[in-house]
């Protein structure tokens, strides 16, 4: 038991091994996350060794992850134990519906108060940054400079972005619009963008050049391509960059709720946010260091939103993306 005690840097030693035993008995537990499945195999592989507990889970955009847990819920039927999702928005509404347990992981005592719920029905885990990608091969020395840039017609129909039909991407959109005007939105869709359903679909098509640079890109799948040596890079502009909140909890019904506590600890815990960041991800924990070759998030200027006043409006926000950029928001 050794091993299993000393997961998590300050939790009470005493009460691991009943909750590993227990864990143990219960065998499994299931995940619902919107999280990079390079990384999620990868916290799930640390998971399994340290403790021998296998976790199945559904991965999709966040909509679609809290679309089935809601789903689940109607039928009074969960499957999932713990739920991630870069959505803050999506945690509201499932607090809200009095689906999430209270509980405040000892490995998330260094995550700000505004990046936890009030009554620990979330914490976030992860920071996805909003960047500016491009081709360097296509661009060369012309790379984009700022949001700003991206409107010259030097990027008609150059330019791609993502949103899938269910609002997944709307909120990054939203966040640059009440920063920087709904204008630079309309400029963007004049240019006859090319609208994706994923921000792995924004760098495959930047890699292979059929695009020459994307807008609101996530950070760690731009910094991975240019690790990976792929004709990309990216930019975080001067004037502010969108910053998306992934966060994690556990469900009232989990049908494994000792299995979810301790794959919720691990999740937060020094092993599972080093695994984070060495994907690339900014960790929500303050005590942790940027992902290898990025400035610390403090040397950032970031944009943020109200999610409850976002989720509060989302009806209406998502009917002026489909005025302006046309297709399916999930309105």
């Amino acid at each position: 038991m050794l091993a299993r005690r000393t997961l998590l840097a300050g939790a009470p030693l005493l009460a691991m091994p009943y909750i590993a035993r227990a864990a143990d008995n219960e065998g499994k537990a299931v995940l619902y996350t919107s999280l990079d499945t390079k990384i999620v195999d990868q916290i799930l592989a640390g998971f399994k060794k340290a403790t021998g507990i296998s976790v199945s889970y559904f991965r999709a955009g966040s909509a679609d992850v809290t679309a089935k847990v809601l789903a689940e819920n109607d039928a009074g039927n969960i499957q999932a134990d713990v739920v991630d999702a870069s959505d803050v928005g999506a945690f509201i509404l499932m607090k809200q519906k009095n689906l999430l347990r209270s509980y405040r992981s000892p490995a998330a005592q260094t995550v700000a108060p505004n990046l936890r719920d009030p009554d620990d029905a979330w914490v976030a885990d992860r920071l996805t940054q909003a960047v500016i990608q491009w081709n360097t091969q296509k661009l060369g020395d012309h790379k984009p400079t700022s949001w700003k840039d991206l409107t010259n017609q030097r990027f008609k129909r150059q330019l791609t972005f993502f949103s899938s039909p269910t609002g997944d991407g709307a909120p990054r959109l939203y966040t640059l619009a009440k920063y920087l005007g709904w204008d630079l939105l309309k400029q963007y869709a004049a240019l006859d963008p090319l609208r994706v359903d994923t921000p792995q679909l924004i760098t495959q098509i930047l890699e292979s050049g059929e695009r020459s640079a994307g807008f609101l890109q996530n950070d760690n799948i731009a910094w991975r391509s240019r690790q990976q040596g792929k004709p990309t890079d990216y930019l975080f502009p001067a004037e502010g960059l969108p910053t998306e909140p992934g966060a994690v909890g556990l469900l009232k019904a989990a049908p494994h709720p000792k299995a979810a506590t301790l794959l919720y600890d691990w999740w937060m815990g020094d092993a599972g946010q080093k695994i984070l960041v060495d994907g690339g991800k900014y960790s929500s924990r303050n005590d942790l260091p940027p992902p290898t070759g990025e400035p610390p998030i403090s040397q950032l200027k970031l944009m943020t939103i109200d999610y409850a006043e976002y989720q509060k409006n989302r009806s209406d926000i998502l009917q002026k993306m489909t005025d302006i950029f046309g297709g399916e928001w999930g309105v």
